[in-house]
């Protein structure tokens, strides 16, 4: 009957309208043709469910799912519309709606309307003229004002509110920029948000390091906004994480194909076509590197090494080796502060920590979208002769190549003790706790050395004298580097906390003839893949 019909339609606009934030929608074409409009701030949604009353069921519906009608008129192709809005399409699920929305005229529209900034959600001109000129991803004319602009839209996520509140574009928040952004936060939540108490505080900046990383936000906010993170665009940037492609062969320990004669991989004299990709079909948003034994899910797996794993990472030793005494030898060694004349492998292990790895992926992969944004006007100084990464390139050959040399992301050695290397594997770094064993010439940060000379100073043995040092992946970034006897570390801590640096280069290979110090501030930005445990050798 007409009534069944038109109490299923009430249905079905109630279902819509009562969404919650952030479920998924498959997303139509945007209207050619909708109306412009006046700029206008940012409005959130509070849309009523609709009456039995407001139901016409000789209108089109939006196919996005909002419970609107669609736009009228015809696209460029001479096509009815199928959505009501341009910022519908682009936020599909969310509520977010133009001033126009399914024909709709506001009273103060005219038929000019402002066009959206190019830079969007990265945009740093907060001034109050830029701001009301060009609308930006926040703003209810936005999608239009892309259309106007001829400039592809960002929709919303975490991601994008991250950037937005960025507004010195460091990469981090700190306490104030959150504070600046938090009523637009409690806007699009609708609920009622307590304000950051500094126990709050605390507990948001996991690593202790005084600002917000883009993970460490996402981890709050998620859960109340119910928004994607908005890392697809940025995974591109990433490519498949450095990932290669191991020997399927039972036992083969060839972790990746090199070509060699007649087909054959040059490493494991085994066939191409037995090298294979794990990853084909998993569809991770982080893939996990192809040599990993586990590749899709949740785990956290330690893995022992192969004879042939042990020698290649005695050559990496024997090739950053060095015999150059510090005074860190004789501080974190003062019953035997000579310098080892070497140093043998006894036992490699890889870990696989699916969560960790996913958080540093991100990290990356945000890393090299800010790099490659911002390359045009002011590359970064790539750091090619770490001589960790030399050497794996001689022991490794292509398999070295799984690194991002664009962002500085390299391998380098952390020296500490076996059972502290498996608190790290388990739990990650934390900047709180650093400096405690290592000093804070750079500043409070993770220390990371190219020599494991200059690691061992810091590497405690076991029981059974044998020492442990953590091979780890380590985005470098925009390096701030210094080569200056006596630096000081609140500038370089400012410099990477609030400022345009991710890490510092400590070079007192220069200055003292000794070694350089890679020095982090932020724990997801390091990933522990590898222990290696080892003997010193006299």
């Amino acid at each position: 009957s007409r009534q069944e019909v038109q109490q299923q339609a009430i249905a079905v606009r109630v279902h819509h309208s009562a969404r919650p934030m952030g479920c998924s929608q498959a997303k139509a074409d945007a209207p050619d043709d909708a109306p412009v409009e006046l700029p206008a701030e940012a409005s959130l949604p509070s849309e009523e469910p609709p009456t039995e009353q407001a139901i016409d069921l000789d209108v089109r519906l939006c196919k996005v799912g909002c419970g609107r009608p669609v736009q009228p008129g015809l696209t460029r192709r001479g096509n009815p519309f199928d959505t009501c809005c341009r910022s519908c399409v682009l936020n599909p699920g969310l509520g977010f709606h133009d001033k126009s929305c399914g024909g709709a005229v506001c009273a103060e529209a005219t038929e000019v309307g402002r066009s959206a900034c190019s830079k969007g959600s990265r945009c740093r001109n907060r001034t109050e003229e830029h701001l009301a000129e060009e609308a930006h991803p926040l703003d209810q004319d936005y999608a239009s004002g892309c259309a106007k602009a001829g400039v592809t839209p960002e929709a919303l996520s975490l991601k994008v509110i991250f950037d937005w509140a960025d507004a010195d574009g460091s990469g981090k928040l700190d306490r104030e920029e959150l504070k600046s952004t938090f009523e637009i936060i409690k806007g699009i939540c609708k609920d009622h948000m307590p304000d950051i108490s500094d126990a709050a505080w605390k507990s948001l900046d996991e690593d202790g390091n005084g600002v917000l990383n883009f993970m460490e936000f996402a981890s709050w906010a998620g859960p109340r906004l119910g928004l994607p993170l908005g890392l697809q665009r940025m995974m591109h940037h990433s490519g498949s994480m450095g990932t290669s492609v191991p020997c399927q062969v039972f036992g083969c320990p060839c972790e990746s194909y090199e070509e060699g004669r007649s087909g054959m991989c040059s490493c494991c004299k085994h066939k191409k076509t037995v090298h294979l990709s794990k990853l084909s079909d998993v569809g991770e948003d982080v893939p996990f590197p192809d040599y990993w034994e586990s590749t899709s899910g949740t785990f956290h797996n330690i893995t022992d090494l192969h004879e042939a794993a042990i020698a290649e990472f005695q050559g990496v030793f024997d090739r950053t080796h060095l015999g150059k005494w510090t005074r860190d030898r004789t501080k974190h060694n003062p019953t035997n502060p000579r310098v080892p004349k070497g140093y043998k492998v006894v036992a490699v292990r890889r870990n696989e920590h699916s969560n960790n790895w996913r958080t540093y992926g991100y990290r990356r992969a945000e890393l090299l979208t800010r790099l490659h944004e911002e390359a045009r006007e002011d590359p970064i100084a790539q750091f090619t002769d770490v001589k960790s990464i030399v050497a794996l390139r001689e022991v490794w050959g292509a398999r070295a190549d799984r690194l991002a040399e664009e962002c500085n992301e390299w391998y380098l050695f952390h020296g500490t003790h076996h059972e502290n290397a498996k608190k790290i594997m388990t739990n990650d770094f934390r900047v709180g706790c650093a400096g405690e064993n290592t000093g804070s010439l750079y500043g409070k940060g993770l220390y990371f050395a190219e020599s494991v000379t200059k690691a061992d100073e810091y590497s405690k043995p076991d029981q059974n004298g044998i020492y442990s040092l953590l091979l780890c992946r380590v985005l470098g970034g925009r390096v701030f580097h210094t080569d200056v006897l006596e630096p000081d570390p609140e500038e370089l801590v400012r410099s990477c906390i609030s400022g345009r640096y991710d890490s510092v280069c400590g070079d007192r290979e220069k200055c003292r003839g000794t070694y350089r110090e890679f020095v982090l501030f932020d724990s997801e930005d390091a990933y522990a893949e590898y222990e290696i445990q080892y003997t010193r050798v006299y």
